[in-house]
């Protein structure tokens, strides 16, 4: 995915599942709010940008690689649960 490409909601919440932490550890490497990532990943906000690229790049150092061409847009996690994440 283009880096400078707006990460979508959805994408932040299956990169989080796929790396196995929590909203809470997003909000700490993020430095966003809970709310900010809740309403975020639920549809119910759009963060400006600067936060949804801060969101990203701390998905992005944990592991998750972004995904987008055509067709296809997802997330893609070469880790696994022994890394040390968090």
């Amino acid at each position: 995915m283009p880096p400078d490409r707006v990460l979508p909601g959805f994408l932040s919440q299956a990169a989080r599942e796929l790396l196995d932490v929590t909203q809470s550890w997003l909000r700490e490497h993020a430095q966003v709010s809970k709310k900010t990532i809740n309403d975020f990943e639920n549809g119910y906000a759009a963060p400006k940008t600067a936060l949804t690229l801060r969101i990203r790049r701390a998905l992005e150092q944990a592991g998750a690689q972004f995904v987008h061409g055509e067709d296809i847009v997802g997330v893609v996690v070469y880790t696994t649960r022994s890394d040390e994440r968090r």
